[in-house]
């Protein structure tokens, strides 16, 4: 067997949960670095700027948290530069909209009457009535639309909450737009990890660690690489999706892999 040098990792539902982290999750990234692969984090929790997520797991103890990918981050590769943004979604999506070159327009009342060339959704936790509307009347009026992901729900330390596909899927309702995907597991994030990781990258070497099924075990085959599936997260929601390995959460998904590495 190729021996495994990536570890591609989600973070809800396989590192933490809410605001708490899975018991061994820490410990199980740390063994997977010492064993000699190189650990990635690709998220489609894009409320958050990357900084967010970085410092906690660096304040947690774990190496090289910078290598950390977000769906805002995907889905800012969608826009051209100078294009007008409406943000439907959190504080990460214009973050990076203003880093790729775009100018972020907030959706509020100030928004109605501007140019928008596209719209961007994602989680978004003041999502209401006024913003689907605007969002949906600057779709209606030829602005492209983006979705940083189609996960309807995530996993918390209480159960699932409604996710930013959820909310996408109001404004696709209210349009009749299919929105463009960009987080997992689909094209643009498949190719960010391939730009941020390197030429050196290969799928064969590489393995997806996740719990959703029709996220992240789909990923997994939009790289090419292989999926292990985590029981800590979202029941599995995709029959059709290969699984290289089942286990309950990452501690276990590290004995697996690190005699691999």
């Amino acid at each position: 067997m190729t021996s495994i040098r990536y570890i591609i990792c989600d973070l809800d539902g396989v590192v933490w949960n809410g605001d708490s982290f899975i018991e061994g999750s820490v410990e199980a990234i740390t063994q997977l670095q010492r064993g000699g692969a190189s650990v990635w984090f690709v998220t489609n929790n894009s409320n958050k700027p990357p900084s967010h997520y970085v410092q906690r797991l660096s304040d947690a103890g774990v190496d090289q948290a910078h290598q950390l990918l977000t769906s805002a981050q995907a889905a800012a590769t969608l826009i051209e530069s100078d294009e007008r943004v409406l943000i439907c979604a959190g504080p990460g999506v214009e973050q990076a909209v203003s880093e790729a070159g775009g100018a972020p327009i907030p959706n509020t009342e100030d928004a109605v009457g501007e140019r928008i060339d596209a719209v961007i959704v994602g989680l978004h936790i003041e999502f209401d009535y006024p913003r689907l509307d605007r969002a949906a009347r600057a779709v209606r009026s030829g602005a492209r639309l983006i979705g940083t992901n189609s996960d309807t729900t995530f996993p918390t330390a209480t159960g699932e909450a409604p996710g930013g596909g959820a909310i996408l899927a109001a404004v696709e309702a209210a349009t009749g737009r299919e929105a463009l995907l960009a987080g997992k597991p689909h094209a643009p994030m498949a190719a960010a990890v391939a730009e941020r990781v390197g030429p050196e990258f290969l799928p064969e070497n590489a393995v997806m660690i996740g719990d959703r099924y029709s996220t992240d075990g789909r990923f997994a085959a939009e790289l090419g690489c292989r999926f292990i599936a985590v029981s800590s997260g979202v029941k599995p929601d995709d029959e059709d999706v290969v699984v290289w390995k089942r286990v309950p959460c990452l501690a276990d998904a590290a004995q697996h892999v690190v005699g691999d590495c």
